[in-house]
């Protein structure tokens, strides 16, 4: 089978890989869609696990069943790259994403390639079934959604919230959508790129003039936010963020910078008001099942955020559209 492999230093390129092959309670999904995440793109956290086969976003249709598995060839599935144990102190307190087996367990290349083969831990407990409805290209937004989903719950997003959200990527637009799902009363989205900002308003977010405290506060009716997600690492927005908050507020970074990097933040400004500076990682099984709620539902679209689709052979393109942010957000469909 064929598989984008990574390299390192932004190098991508196709190889073949022997086909995989189900074990007892595994799963070989053909994969119909994935996308492109940005942590795909940050060459500090992928260059010291190369050479690699990306994507962690996969949709597809079962072609094997292993003994036991609880899945049958031709179903589509989505499937969950990481999966919690359930039963440690971390998963036993809510925090499955922080679980030892969360961080080992792993699909088998990755998901930019034709087939990948699903561990027993992942087929247990986080391969979903897909609604007939439900296009491939919209699917694939199930994880990020998910990762969006349970960012939103721990900062506390529910009915009446004031919501900033800060860059208006790809996860940009699903923290505007997810919040108005979970009943914030409003959402002002901070975007310098002229480009990218009718998709959010499209999607029923208030703009804000710049990357400005007052800004924010105007597009919100005159009050800080009460959740500020910070969907970009560049450190003028994230330290501009805690202004944005409002007394209480809690500000999360959903975009990692790099190890060592420096961010000047003015702490004290935000103390007298109470600001949280949380951040999230990824998410588990019921934040996964729930997202898929909110697109079979269609509460959360596709639209404006799946910008290109493109085959595998377009894979090298594929990721320089999305590294030049030419492309919101890049499905490849091998």
């Amino acid at each position: 089978m064929r598989a984008a492999v990574y390299h390192g230093a932004g190098r991508i390129e196709l190889q073949e890989l022997p086909d995989p092959a189900a074990g007892p309670g595994e799963l070989v999904v053909r994969v119909d869609a994935c996308g492109i995440c940005g942590s795909d793109l940050m060459t500090w956290y992928q260059d010291p696990r190369a050479p690699v086969v990306l994507g962690h976003e996969p949709v597809g249709t079962v072609v094997e069943a292993g003994d036991g598995a609880p899945f049958a060839p031709g179903e589509r599935v989505f499937v969950h790259h990481h999966v919690p144990c359930f039963t440690c102190r971390l998963c036993r307190a809510g925090r499955h994403t922080l679980c030892d087996l969360f961080r080992a367990t792993r699909i088998d290349p990755g998901g930019l390639a034709e087939r990948i083969r699903v561990p027993e831990p992942n087929v247990r407990a986080d391969v979903l079934r897909l609604p007939d409805h439900l296009p491939d290209a919209t699917a694939t937004l199930v994880e990020p959604l998910a990762c969006v989903l349970r960012g939103q719950r721990m900062a506390g997003v529910g009915p009446g919230s004031r919501v900033a959200v800060v860059g208006a990527g790809s996860m940009g637009l699903l923290e505007v959508q997810c919040a108005l799902a979970l009943g914030a009363e409003a959402v002002a989205v901070v975007e310098p790129r002229a480009d990218r900002r009718p998709a959010a308003a499209a999607l029923g977010a208030v703009l804000a003039d710049g990357l400005d405290a007052d800004a924010v506060r105007d597009a919100l009716g005159g009050e800080g936010a009460d959740q500020v997600f910070v969907c970009t690492h560049h450190h003028g927005a994230i330290a501009g963020s805690l202004a944005m908050a409002g007394p209480g507020g809690v500000v999360q970074l959903f975009a990692p910078t790099a190890p060592g990097e420096m961010v000047p933040l003015d702490l004290g400004a935000a103390f007298f008001r109470e600001v949280s500076l949380q951040s999230t990682y990824s998410a588990g099984p019921f934040d996964t099942r729930d997202a898929l709620d909110l697109l079979a539902s269609g509460r959360v679209r596709a639209d404006g955020v799946v910008t290109h689709r493109m085959g595998l052979d377009a894979v090298q393109e594929a990721f320089r559209l999305a590294r030049s942010g030419e492309a919101t957000k890049v499905v490849i469909e091998p």
